[in-house]
C-alpha cells in the first residue's frame, strides 16, 4: 500500500493542503480553503469549488478534510508555523514538550501560530500515532546580524522580551532562493539575490554569500511593504496619537493595521487585481466591473503607495549588492502579475547581467523535504 505525506499550511484566513506520495515524491491532491467573508468559505480542490456557509473555522474545516483524507494512507504530517522565536531554528518534532514550549510565541504572531497550534491539535485527534513536525517561516533568517535585528531602543527590551526583527515568510523566500541557484547554475555561497515573495502578504528578502543579509518584515508580519490589509511600515508616532488621541484599544489597533489598512485601507480593495483593473489596467482572468471617478482615482493611489514600497526597499538592496546575480519574483503576485513586475521594474537602476527569475511557489515542496528529513531519520 502506498504511503502518503500531508503537509499542511495554515494562515490567517486559509488552509493550504497537499499529498505526497513517499515513495516518488509526487503530489497526489492539493487544494486550499479560503475565506470571503465572516459566513462565507470555499474549498478548492482540483478544478472542484465547493461553497460553505461559515468562515474561518479551522475545526469545520478539518472534519471536512479528514473525510477527503481517508483514503490516504497518511505516515507523516507536516505544518508551517509563522514564528519560533530564536529557539526554533530546525524543523521540529511535534510532541508535548514542543507543544508546552512553542505557545509562549503566540504574542509574536498572534494571527497565525495560534491557528497552527490549534490545527495540530485537532490533527492529533485524528491520528494520535502519526510522526509530525513543524517547519517556520523565522528560521531562515536566524543568521541576521546584530546590526540589522536589534531596534534602537533599550537593550533590556531585546534580553527580556526578545523584541527584534525576526522576518517572515522564510519558506518560500528558501524555496525562491534556491531555485534561482539551479537557474543560474551557481552555488548558495556564491549567489547575490533579492526574492520577492508578493501576494496578501508581501516580502523582500536580501541574500548573499549563503545567508539572508536583510528582510522588509521585522518583529510583526505587518512591517515593512503595504500589503492587503497590512499597513506595512508606520511611524510609532503615528501608534501613540491613535492610542492617545483615538482611544483605540491596543487589540483595536491590532486589528487596524493587520486587517483594515493596506490598499483596503486606502481604497477599499483588498484584491490587487480589483486595484489594477480599477487603474485602467486589463487582468486576465478577472471579472471587468464599473469604477466611478473616485474609486479609480483611490485605486491608482492605492497601488502608486504599493509599488513605491517594493521600489525604495528594493532599491536600497541594490545599492547594498556589490554584484547583484537576480531579481526574483515569487508568490502569487509575484508569478501571475506581469503588470506589478513592470511597474516595480520600472525607473530602478537595474545592475547589468543582473537577471530576472520567476520562481513557482515552492513552499509545499520545501515543507515536504523538511519534514521528510526531519521523520525519517527517527
Amino acid at each position: 500500500m502506498k504511503k502518503h505525506l500531508l503537509i499542511l499550511n495554515n494562515g490567517s484566513s486559509s488552509i493550504k493542503f497537499t499529498i505526497f506520495n513517499i515513495e516518488n515524491n509526487k503530489k497526489e491532491l492539493s487544494g486550499f480553503f479560503s475565506t470571503l467573508t465572516n459566513s462565507k468559505s470555499t474549498l478548492h480542490i482540483g478544478k472542484k469549488i465547493i461553497n460553505y456557509s461559515t468562515g474561518y473555522d479551522l475545526k469545520y474545516w478539518w472534519n471536512i478534510l479528514e473525510d477527503i483524507l481517508l483514503e490516504y494512507n497518511i505516515k507523516y504530517i507536516g505544518f508551517r508555523m509563522v514564528h519560533g522565536g530564536e529557539e526554533f531554528k530546525n524543523t521540529a518534532i511535534v510532541n508535548k514538550l514542543f507543544l508546552k514550549k512553542i505557545v509562549k510565541y503566540n504574542s509574536l504572531a498572534p494571527l497565525h501560530n495560534p491557528n497552527t497550534i490549534q490545527l495540530i491539535k485537532l490533527v492529533k485527534n485524528t491520528w494520535p500515532r502519526v510522526k509530525m513536525s513543524v517547519s517556520f517561516d523565522t528560521a531562515w533568517y536566524s543568521n541576521l546580524d546584530p546590526k540589522v535585528y536589534l531596534y534602537s531602543l533599550p537593550i533590556k527590551y531585546y534580553n527580556i522580551y526578545k523584541i527584534r526583527k525576526y522576518g517572515f515568510h522564510g519558506l518560500s523566500h528558501e524555496s525562491a532562493t534556491k531555485y534561482a541557484s539551479e537557474a543560474l547554475h551557481k552555488p548558495l555561497s556564491k549567489l547575490n539575490i533579492v526574492t520577492c515573495h508578493l501576494g496578501s502578504g508581501s516580502s523582500l528578502t536580501l541574500f548573499s554569500k549563503g545567508k539572508a543579509k536583510d528582510t522588509t518584515m521585522g518583529f510583526a508580519p505587518n512591517e515593512g511593504l503595504t500589503m492587503s490589509t497590512r499597513s506595512g511600515d508606520i511611524s510609532s508616532g503615528i501608534m501613540l496619537y491613535l492610542l492617545e488621541k483615538i482611544k483605540l484599544t491596543p487589540p483595536k489597533l491590532r486589528d487596524l493595521v493587520n486587517k483594515q489598512s493596506g490598499l483596503l485601507g486606502l481604497c477599499n480593495m483588498s484584491d490587487l487585481r480589483e486595484v489594477l483593473a480599477a487603474s485602467g489596467y486589463r487582468v486576465s482572468g478577472f471579472k471587468k466591473a464599473k469604477f466611478n471617478k473616485k474609486q479609480r482615482q483611490l485605486a491608482k493611489t492605492a497601488l502608486d503607495v504599493y509599488i513605491y514600497d517594493i521600489q525604495r526597499y528594493l532599491a536600497s538592496y541594490i545599492a547594498m549588492s556589490k554584484k547583484l546575480d537576480s531579481i526574483v519574483f515569487t508568490g502569487v503576485v509575484g508569478v501571475k502579475s506581469s503588470i506589478v513586475r513592470r511597474l516595480i521594474l520600472r525607473d530602478l537602476n537595474i545592475p547589468k547581467n543582473c537577471k530576472i527569475i520567476i520562481a513557482p511557489d515552492g513552499e509545499m515542496d520545501n515543507l515536504a523535504n523538511k519534514t521528510l528529513k526531519c521523520l525519517k531519520k527517527k
